[in-house]
């Protein structure tokens, strides 16, 4: 196997850059969705999961909304293992999807659209704290499903 070339930000606090092809894609749903709800989130990780690998994708997911959050002032409101975890949970959902647009993979999956599906697997606590905020944290109720 051979050895990864270091990234910058791996051992640091340096965060990466959002590449283009991510950005691209970014600007693209703002454009037509209108907005960046939570809808929204979960298109740009379906988008990121259809072209990079889950880890990659999670790294894109995380570049592009500290992006959003730096633009709208809000650079605080990045929180990692909530985007993490959402992009596991599509990502669980799309292995064993065959939709060819992401309004055909919802609709296939409505329950990505409950805000509230975190809470099965933590804590209100857990997730509120700012260790899970700054970085990956463990679910504390219940382990996300593995991909079969």
């Amino acid at each position: 196997m051979q050895a990864r070339e270091a990234q910058p930000w791996a051992a640091s606090r340096v965060r990466p850059p959002v590449r283009e092809q991510d950005l691209t894609i970014l600007r693209t749903i703002l454009a037509t969705r209108g907005g960046f709800t939570h809808r929204q989130h979960l298109e740009l990780a379906w988008s990121y999961l259809r072209i990079h690998e889950p880890e990659e994708a999670q790294r894109a997911m995380g570049a592009a909304i500290r992006h959003v959050a730096r633009l709208h002032g809000a650079p605080d409101r990045y929180h990692e293992t909530i985007t993490r975890s959402w992009v596991r949970l599509v990502a669980l959902h799309l292995a064993g999807s065959e939709a060819e647009s992401f309004d055909e993979f919802i609709a296939d999956n409505p329950a990505l659209l409950d805000r509230h599906l975190l809470g099965r697997h933590y804590s209100p606590g857990r997730l509120s704290s700012p260790h899970a905020r700054r970085q990956w944290t463990e679910p504390d109720l219940r382990d996300f499903p593995r991909a079969t």
